[in-house]
């Protein structure tokens, strides 16, 4: 008796099922067939999917067997007809559909049993495996190129171009010499008519042309920094970083210096005085860079993030007046205490025009604002995930300087003080459920009394 997966038929393949009848062996083929099905989707959930091919490939040589079983018993009850009787006739006729509809059945599963035993020659070959290898050796290096020039470090990308190109280059070439064996094998096992073949052969072709692609962009990258030594490297890009950085401190002189002297006496707190001071910005944003990407912010999203810090702290320095450097440090002070760029970028304006209203130092208000926001957990949503919204976090902010710079102004307390209090009570505060109006109000109120604001919270405590 024959039993797969737990199944028993009682076709024998030899004598072609002749102690079976006719139905008998029309039901146990289709089952044959059905377990196949069946039989794959179990195998590759315990298994893996290579032994999951290789049982289908054997069970679609039983189910095709049990088939030409189920024909030849066919063909025995139409040799035993009476044709010359309409009865006979008609018999004819329906055993002939018959074995025309086991005759399909077999030419699926012949075509089944194909594409199993090239599935199964493509995982044995390790093509998906190398595959996977060569898109993910590029992904790296682009990524790894891409962040080398967002740090400006030319000489280090253009040899960590090179030698990414190389590496993929190399599996590459393993790959093809992989896909062309299974080209072979697919040939044999479908022909070179069949669609398997084709798909197989385009892919042999495309790769052929990427390899060729892969050589060129080696040749034509700068192949003189596979020689130079990891501290020639870093030399010559410091030296071409200090050029760019004299370049671009003359172009914001250039940018932001007023030339009328009622101007420079007026709003002379406005520009970057000198290239010194330039250079220092810079720098403060490359720091501010640096620690978007050390909390995991790609190296694309913190370049177009500090760009935008850049050009808005061009825009507020002459709009509050207040120097582009203490801007820069305001964005870092709040990169610092974990905010995202998104984040920073939604909260500066608010805080610059808090300093302005309220006269306090802008430190202050940073630093201030941003531990009420966390404090309250203002900056972050309902789920307790940051807010990536540059709107809702200028929209928290306004709302966080807004009551801070409102006590302020109506108390005998400033930011400084409010700080202070608000440093130790804020979470306290708000675990408690009180808003931070109430709160900021609470501790105006005590400061009016003559308890200053950093003493009030053990007042608000008790």
């Amino acid at each position: 008796m024959e039993q797969i997966q737990g199944y028993q038929f009682a076709i024998d393949l030899n004598d072609n099922g002749m102690t079976r009848s006719l139905r008998s062996l029309r039901d146990e083929a289709k089952l044959l067939r059905s377990a196949m099905q069946a039989n794959f989707a179990e195998v590759r959930s315990g298994e893996g999917i290579m032994a999951a091919y290789a049982n289908k490939i054997e069970d679609a040589k039983r189910a095709i067997e049990g088939q030409r079983a189920y024909i030849e018993r066919l063909k025995k009850e139409q040799d035993g007809l009476d044709l010359s009787t309409d009865k006979g006739r008609q018999a004819y006729v329906k055993y002939e559909n018959q074995i025309n509809t086991a005759k399909r059945a077999i030419a699926s599963l012949e075509a089944q049993e194909k594409r199993a035993t090239n599935a199964l020659n493509t995982h044995k070959s390790g093509v998906l495996q190398l595959r996977d290898a060569v898109e993910t050796s590029k992904r790296v290096n682009e990524n790894y190129v891409t962040q080398l020039e967002a740090e400006g470090r030319k000489y280090a990308a253009q040899q960590a171009k090179v030698k990414g190109l190389i590496n993929v280059r190399k599996k590459m070439g393993e790959q093809l010499s992989a896909e062309k064996g299974l080209l072979a094998q697919v040939e044999q096992t479908s022909g070179k008519m069949s669609k398997a073949y084709q798909e197989q052969a385009v892919r042999v072709a495309e790769l052929s042309t990427k390899y060729v692609q892969n050589e060129k962009a080696i040749r034509e990258s700068n192949v003189k920094t596979l020689d130079m030594s990891n501290t020639m490297i870093k030399f010559r890009d410091k030296v071409g970083s200090a050029g760019e950085t004299a370049k671009n401190a003359f172009n914001k002189i250039k940018e932001h210096a007023y030339l009328a002297a009622g101007t420079v006496g007026a709003l002379g707190k406005l520009s970057i005085d000198g290239a010194k001071k330039a250079s220092e910005v810079s720098s403060q944003y490359q720091v501010i860079y640096n620690n978007l990407i050390t909390s995991g912010e790609s190296a694309a999203e913190a370049t177009e993030k500090v760009k935008q810090m850049q050009e808005d702290g061009a825009k507020y320095s002459v709009k509050y007046g207040i120097s582009q450097k203490e801007i820069a440090d305001g964005y870092l002070e709040l990169v610092k205490r974990g905010y995202s760029s998104t984040q920073a970028l939604g909260a500066m304006n608010t805080e610059l025009q808090g300093s302005i209203a309220s006269g306090d130092d802008f430190s202050d208000v940073i630093k201030v604002a941003s531990q009420t926001l966390e404090g309250f957990q203002m900056n972050v949503d309902k789920s307790g995930n940051p807010l990536k919204s540059v709107a809702e976090m200028s929209k928290q902010t306004k709302i966080a300087v807004n009551e801070l710079a409102y006590t302020a102004d109506v108390t005998s307390t400033d930011f400084q003080s409010l700080g202070k209090g608000m440093e130790y009570v804020n979470s306290t505060a708000h675990q408690a459920k009180f808003s931070l109006s109430e709160t900021s109000a609470a501790m105006g109120i005590l400061s009016n009394n003559g308890l200053e604001a950093d003493k009030a919270l053990v007042k608000l405590a008790a």
